[in-house]
């Protein structure tokens, strides 16, 4: 990804605003919303007084989640008016809305995690103006990709260091929704847009993605490997999951006793919910953005006269 000068493009004479000053909104948001995740929780659910009674905002997330729910209903319905390709489009919010009501039923712990959804669709249509700011390019793939991954670096932060105090084990729960939120974002990002011909859609393997996660999987073998990251304990350990092995190695242990993941537990929610172990969420979270990524190719639709991206000539003028 490299930072684009600010120039005017000839051929079609569009201004192109450099990309560093989203570079650094999209930084800044992430690292704020990582690092304010335990103080926004306690500020949620702190007890406060009113002439009412004893309450905390957190008795108000179910509503405030069924506003925000109608809210999304709204912008899809507009969505759908202006999109070229509107049964396509409801079909992606569709499997969007299914996999958030499984996840709700079987994988959430408690109401307050909701507010993932709003979080990464936000981090994920940031990440989109970033990595196409015309909407030109149609990278579903792409912004899937670092969304991911900034959301799973997202839970092991809270799991080693921002939240240990209450932090059991890395919750690959949240890494799902994660995906699923950033899918959302996605289709707010390019959903209403005229879409490009299908000569301008980038392969799956364009770009620096494949690489970067062939590297990935190659450090976490390595590291599993070497016995310094390893997926369960023999015993109890300290929150934040670093302890010694029984070969006396440190190691970080992604649950901080055995038995844990991959196991219902209780929760607030429904009265308990299920725990995603690595390799479940592993599958779940490739299944799920190959899907939504070959899905959502569909929608890229050819522009009448020749024309890519948002932008389409309608009597003489750039709408």
């Amino acid at each position: 990804m490299t930072l684009v000068p600010s120039r005017r493009d000839r051929s079609n004479d569009r201004f192109v605003r450099p990309a560093w000053p989203w570079w650094l909104a999209t930084a800044i948001y992430f690292t704020v919303s990582c690092l304010m995740h335990l103080q926004f929780s306690l500020w949620l659910v702190r007890p406060r007084e009113s002439p009412w009674g004893r309450y905390a905002l957190s008795d108000f997330v179910p509503e405030a989640a069924a506003l925000g729910a109608l809210l999304l209903v709204v912008v899809v319905a507009w969505q759908l008016r202006r999109s070229p390709s509107p049964r396509k489009l409801a079909g992606l919010w569709l499997m969007l809305a299914t996999a958030a009501w499984a996840i709700d039923r079987w994988l959430t712990y408690s109401a307050n995690e909701y507010f993932h959804y709003p979080q990464y669709a936000l981090l994920a249509w940031l990440i989109a103006r970033l990595l196409d700011p015309r909407r030109e390019r149609w990278v579903p793939g792409r912004v899937l990709f670092w969304t991911i991954l900034l959301g799973a670096i997202d839970e092991l932060l809270q799991y080693v260091w921002i939240t240990t105090s209450y932090s059991h084990y890395v919750d690959f729960n949240d890494v799902l929704v994660n995906l699923v939120a950033g899918a959302a974002g996605v289709l707010l990002y390019y959903g209403a847009a005229q879409t490009p011909a299908a000569a301008t859609v980038r392969p799956w393997l364009a770009g620096p993605e494949p690489k970067a996660g062939m590297i990935l999987m190659l450090l976490v073998a390595t590291v599993l490997a070497s016995g310094r990251l390893q997926l369960s304990p023999a015993n109890e350990v300290d929150p934040g999951g670093l302890a010694q092995d029984l070969d006396g190695r440190r190691a970080l242990f992604l649950q901080r006793s055995a038995g844990l993941h991959g196991s219902w537990q209780a929760g607030p929610h429904r009265g308990r919910h299920y725990v995603l172990g690595p390799l479940e969420a592993v599958l779940l979270v490739a299944m799920t953005s190959v899907a939504f990524t070959g899905a959502s190719r569909r929608l890229a639709v050819p522009v009448a006269g020749g024309t890519s991206g948002p932008f389409v000539h309608r009597g003489g003028r750039l709408h």
